[in-house]
């Protein structure tokens, strides 16, 4: 295990560091008492020219009798922004992948505190590295009233694991995946042997479980392309969030500030199973929302996918359709679109349509965009691998542009509709 700990160059005192376990190790400085709650350590001791000078060959006389190794590992004073990135560098290069690491930032000069916290959250990313505790002996909070004087020690690891929380309630903004703070969620549980003593802790462990969960399903559903679900699972969010807020205010603090961000991200695409089921309009509107959904946090791929079946739904919707996972009626609704959009090419002319089309309002428009749609979808899948494929750029705007056009599509009413599922 190795620990990184600065050394300052301000006045030292001994002091008694106090653990949260009740362990204590008097030292003047908190990383020479380090080595006594953490036996076998490979220590590295950054220090400024200013803190060599004063401390360094007291701070080894105390320090190295109790470690596996002992470094010292020279750093500029962090005056400059040049010389932040030179520390921050030094301490990247200071640990080795995979390694288990302590961070001590007791004597840290300056910024290097901030800096100790963005290093740790970096090198558990870019090295793998296990972060074993960052430390802060608290000197100012020290009880003056005892000889030596009694500083706790604070184990700030957790607030580490804010920057995890900010990358994942990131990737949630953007795009709208909230698989990584479902993550972060589940790992807020009460561990399991406090769910085993504790009713309450078992319950608050549930509620999280199944509030992530919900999450996870309605990203899935919307990154397979899976509209229904999505919905179905958005509502269920809904739901879940509401039961579960008192255990986030309590377990999952940094989740509490986003969960009504989760709430209104997914509201607009959230449709009950008793709507789903009986009210095609309803779903129409649904989708058409989810197609914006997509288009605003740039998954080309699902708007196009979803938009282009939106057509054919609403077009088996105007005919007075209910069930819109008909397959029969679904594909005789594709091949009559497709032999349309041929006719207008001199092609196929003496093959009759499966479906009259003639009552559907404008049939014109919607066939238009579903081959606009349909050339753009093969452009896409294709991967580019044909003369004339479009640029990655081009096909972003043309995308825009044709979801636009699929809000000028009026949605059917609900009467008249056939089928199993008709009201």
């Amino acid at each position: 295990m190795k620990a990184i700990t600065f050394l300052g160059a301000g006045t030292a005192y001994d002091t008694a560091y106090c653990m949260e376990d009740g362990r204590e190790q008097t030292a003047p400085y908190f990383g020479a008492a380090l080595p006594h709650f953490f036996p076998n350590l490979s220590l590295r001791v950054l220090v400024t020219p200013e803190a060599r000078s004063a401390h360094l060959d007291r701070f080894v006389q105390l320090a190295e009798p109790h470690v596996a190794d002992l470094e010292a590992i020279d750093i500029a004073g962090g005056r400059t922004e040049m010389e932040m990135w030179q520390i921050f560098e030094t301490v990247i290069d200071a640990v080795d992948d995979g390694e288990q690491v302590i961070f001590d930032i007791t004597h840290g000069f300056r910024s290097l505190p901030f800096l100790s916290f963005l290093a740790a959250a970096y090198l558990r990313v870019i090295k793998n590295v296990a972060l074993v505790a960052v430390l802060y002996g608290n000197y100012e909070a020290r009880d003056q009233s005892a000889k030596p004087h009694r500083a706790p020690v604070i184990d700030l690891t957790p607030f580490v694991g804010l920057l995890d929380w900010m990358v994942a309630a990131d990737r949630f903004i953007r795009f709208g995946d909230a698989h990584d703070l479902a993550e972060r969620l589940r790992q807020s549980k009460p561990d399991y042997r406090l769910q085993q003593e504790d009713s309450e802790a078992r319950q608050l462990a549930i509620l999280l479980s199944g509030t992530a969960t919900a999450m996870d399903r309605v990203s899935s559903a919307l990154r397979l392309i899976r509209p229904a679900e999505a919905m179905l699972a958005s509502e269920d969010l809904q739901t879940q969030l509401v039961d579960a807020t008192q255990g986030i205010q309590r377990q999952a603090r940094p989740f509490h500030p986003l969960s009504q961000r989760v709430v209104d991200e997914y509201a607009p695409l959230a449709l009950p199973e008793s709507v789903l089921n009986v009210d095609l309009p309803s779903v129409l509107a649904r989708e058409r929302t989810m197609v914006h959904w997509y288009l605003q946090r740039r998954q080309y791929v699902q708007t196009v996918a979803v938009a282009r079946e939106w057509i054919v739904t609403w077009i088996m919707a105007h005919l007075g359709y209910a069930d819109q996972y008909d397959r029969n009626v679904r594909g005789q609704t594709e091949n009559t679109i497709g032999l349309i959009l041929q006719h207008r090419k001199g092609k196929h002319m003496d093959e009759p349509l499966p479906l009259d089309l003639a009552a559907v309002p404008q049939l014109q428009q919607a066939v238009d965009l579903y081959g606009d749609l349909g050339d753009v979808r093969n452009d896409i899948l294709h991967a580019g691998k044909r003369r004339g494929a479009a640029s990655a750029g081009s096909l972003e705007k043309r995308i825009d542009k044709l979801c636009r056009r699929l809000n000028e599509l009026r949605l059917p009413a609900r009467k008249g509709m056939q089928g199993p599922n008709a009201p």
